[in-house]
């Protein structure tokens, strides 16, 4: 397996062993893993961007599909996109940080990480020109080291129900839509408009990602579902 791979098994789940499990486990279950309203909406989340490519192709089929979304966005890539931050907001959608640099969470001790994720949320903010409630932690790894950073941050993650594995390395648009066979009122769906450190340069292309948007959409209309964003 992976190293990729097995973060994506393990998001989400916290480590209760050692000194801070108990805050992991405060903050891990506080951690919003669903809509707010349950009843026929779900909400489509895009991570890693802003990026000018795919970023821009993102918000323009959503645009076209009458969809919104949530996108998570990278610090350091607001900084570089402050142009994408606004449009994001300007098209309806919501808006999140993802960090300053995308690090894995593991590698680092708590305070570098806590730094990491504060200055990651201020520059999506900067970039916003408004405050930005959501956040979610790279990968969605909520041990007790990234509780604890999260906690020093005063910032609270916001992970998913679903994930297709758009990020993998020359996926299918076909492959994203029949992962989500199963989609339902109340799920959270993880996608990519970027991809940090990915496997392969491959997975810089996020042309299936945008190719099934409209199967996505289609599914859920069929499904009587509505999209929705987080807050």
């Amino acid at each position: 397996m992976t190293a990729v791979s097995e973060t994506r098994r393990i998001a989400g789940r916290v480590v209760r062993a050692g000194r801070g499990a108990a805050s992991a486990r405060i903050i891990a279950s506080a951690a919003v893993r669903r809509v707010a309203d349950p009843s026929g909406g779900v909400a489509l989340t895009f991570d890693d961007g802003p990026d000018p490519l795919w970023t821009t192709a993102v918000l323009d089929e959503l645009a076209r599909l009458g969809v919104c979304a949530t996108f998570f966005a990278v610090g350091r890539r607001a900084e570089e996109n402050p142009h994408l931050v606004r449009r994001i907001l300007a098209d309806g959608h919501a808006l999140g940080s993802h960090s300053y640099g995308h690090p894995d969470p593991w590698t680092l001790p708590v305070r570098a990480l806590a730094a990491d994720y504060r200055r990651g949320h201020r520059a999506v903010e900067v970039a916003a020109g408004r405050h930005v409630p959501l956040f979610r932690p790279p990968k969605g790894f909520v041990d007790v080291r990234g509780a604890i950073a999260m906690r020093l941050a005063r910032v609270q993650p916001f992970l998913w129900t679903v994930d297709p594995h758009d990020w993998e390395p020359r996926v299918e648009a076909g492959a994203i839509r029949c992962a989500l066979e199963g989609l339902a009122g109340g799920d959270v769906v993880l996608l990519h408009d970027a991809i940090e450190g990915p496997l392969a340069p491959e997975a810089l292309d996020r042309s299936a990602t945008v190719a099934a948007l409209p199967e996505i959409a289609a599914m859920a209309a069929a499904r009587g579902l509505r999209f929705t964003t987080l807050r």
